[in-house]
């Protein structure tokens, strides 16, 4: 219990530490050395680290440059320490290519042996956990927990909590290159202004240079404008994804509880010769062997689909209820007999087993074995369901996209991203799966799970959430096509030109930015293949072409 409460102290303090981190004036302001001196010596303080630091890579991305680290036991902030790619290439090559790197035995583990000699021995490390800082796909650094003497090994949420980090820190390096650009644009701006206010003074001769540079200056501002509105966005759904995967986590613990407990009432009940279950029936039937057809039926009715019409429903409470009056029994219990799916074929297979004991004290123990069993199968597929969802959360928040294509299953990929709207297809949408069999295919996952969110998304609002929408998967010769069809109003044929324009929305303020069907072309060129559509009032269908390698 004692256990139990320390580690939800510490739970606390890591939620209440995030949001301090995330508000901190530094984020917003890129001041990459404040920041990272607060998360450095706030961590160290607790979680009982020895070190803590946060390591950046240089422009070349050849080294790492330690930004700050805090000791504990000197209570001492430094910086400036560099490791060099060339001298540990095999560790940086496991930073770009992991999530984190969590070495509990740092000198055994592949990972972080090349650090032994020049790094662990002579600062006493026993334990390394290494949060990979990204952007994107960009490899920005590293923010590293460091045990000095005793061992430890990294626990699950330990690591989400040093990943969470590195996502604000990769946020405030965000803020920094946007205020950077910001700067540029304001300078660009006045350098523009200057330049105009001074066409009155300037001759003839000099106009068509003018114009010439008032055109590249033009297209720098458009630029940069784009690139700042790009960063803005990044920004969101990086905040978003943290968002969503700290719910996914939370909601992963109760559901754990009630799993554990559904494990613990079967193994109570079921287990063993002991449990009240088969005790009662021992002291109802004779011997093992009658236990053993007693527990055979009590399965053969769970295992039943019980799905039954009126009269048929009315039949099989008929034919049960002779049985019983003919046995002399109250044929009461023939409703709950049919609920629990006993047919009449049931008894009479087990009816030298029945008619050798109390009829009615039998029933009863049948009924309340098969009721128990049932409500723990319900527990189960609640919990299935729940994890299912949570799953999908979990992936659907991992945004980062790899240098090379992976093997992964499509239909996998697309039902992630109908799982997290399942809620909307439960109203007044209606999901039809048509799905051709594929083998895997070589993509890149995580960006294909945004682009099915903006299309499935897309669809729902053209149809304003209601009507119907059908997803089907057509295996083609080397390639394999996703067709999405919604049947909302159609795409005007004004703006049919436009859609994959970037900035180009027809949604209203704060609905849409008008990026989502331009980076979805992105993605679909990053995989060479091909995104077009057809549309005409009541149906519009978007086709994805994939190669199948």
């Amino acid at each position: 219990m004692e256990n139990l409460e320390s580690l939800l102290i510490v739970a606390r303090g890591q939620k209440q530490l995030l949001a301090e981190v995330s508000s901190h004036p530094a984020v917003l302001s890129g001041d990459i050395v404040t920041l990272s001196r607060f998360i450095t010596e706030s961590v160290s303080q607790l979680l009982g680290l020895e070190r803590v630091g946060v390591w950046l890579f240089n422009e070349e991305k050849d080294s790492l440059i330690n930004i700050d680290l805090f000791v504990k036991s000197k209570g001492e902030h430094s910086h400036g320490a560099i490791l060099q790619q060339h001298e540990f290439y095999e560790e940086f090559s496991y930073l770009k290519t992991e999530k984190y790197v969590d070495a509990s035995d740092p000198y055994t583990d592949p990972r972080t042996k090349g650090f032994v000699k020049d790094y662990l021995k002579p600062n006493n490390i026993t334990a390394m956990l290494d949060g990979v800082i990204r952007i994107g796909e960009e490899l920005i650094g590293a923010i590293c927990f460091e045990h000095v003497g005793v061992s430890h090994v990294w626990e699950e949420d330990e690591i989400l909590f040093c990943s969470q980090l590195g996502d604000q820190i990769s946020l405030a390096v965000s803020c920094l290159r946007k205020n950077k650009i910001t700067d540029a644009l304001r300078e660009r701006e006045i350098q523009l202004q200057e330049l105009n206010e001074s066409l009155e003074s300037l001759v003839s001769e000099r106009t068509m240079r003018l114009s010439q540079s008032n055109q590249e200056l033009s297209k720098t501002i458009s630029d940069l404008k784009q690139a700042q509105a790009k960063l803005i966005l990044s920004e969101k759904m990086a905040s978003l994804g943290q968002l969503v995967a700290g719910i996914a986590h939370e909601i992963n613990n109760p559901i754990a509880a009630v799993l554990a407990s559904s494990r613990n009432l079967r193994d109570i009940l079921y287990s063993n010769t002991t449990s009240p279950i088969y005790t009662e029936w021992m002291n109802l039937l004779p011997n093992v062997d009658s236990v053993k057809r007693s527990i055979e039926l009590a399965n053969l009715a769970l295992n039943k689909k019980n799905t039954l019409t009126g009269r048929d429903r009315m039949d099989r409470r008929k034919t049960i209820e002779l049985w019983l009056v003919g046995n002399h029994q109250n044929s009461d219990i023939a409703d709950d007999l049919v609920d629990l799916g006993i047919e009449i074929e049931d008894i009479l297979s087990f009816e030298d087993l029945i008619l050798g004991t109390n009829i009615d004290r039998f029933f009863n123990l049948l009924l309340k074995e098969i009721s128990i069993s049932k409500s723990l199968q319900i527990i189960d597929l609640a919990v299935e369901r729940a994890s299912k969802m949570t799953f999908a959360l979990k992936n659907f928040s991992r945004y980062e996209s790899n240098d090379e294509k992976i093997q992964f299953d499509l239909v996998d990929n697309l039902e992630t991203v109908i799982t997290i709207y399942q809620n909307q297809f439960k109203k007044d949408v209606v999901l039809n799966r048509k799905y051709d069999e594929i083998p895997q295919i070589f993509g890149y996952p995580e960006e294909l799970l945004h682009l099915w969110t903006n299309l499935i998304y897309n669809g729902l609002q053209a149809m304003e959430f209601r009507g119907e929408l059908t997803i089907e998967i057509i295996k083609l010769v080397d390639s394999v096509c996703v067709k999405i069809t919604d049947s909302g109003k159609g795409i005007p044929l004004e703006n049919r030109d436009r859609i994959f324009e970037p900035f180009f929305t027809t949604k209203p303020l704060g609905e849409g930015s008008g990026l989502g069907l331009d980076i979805s072309k992105k993605i679909i060129d990053r995989h060479r293949g091909d995104l077009y559509f057809e549309s005409v009032p009541g149906k519009t269908t978007f086709f994805v072409k994939l190669p199948l390698l």
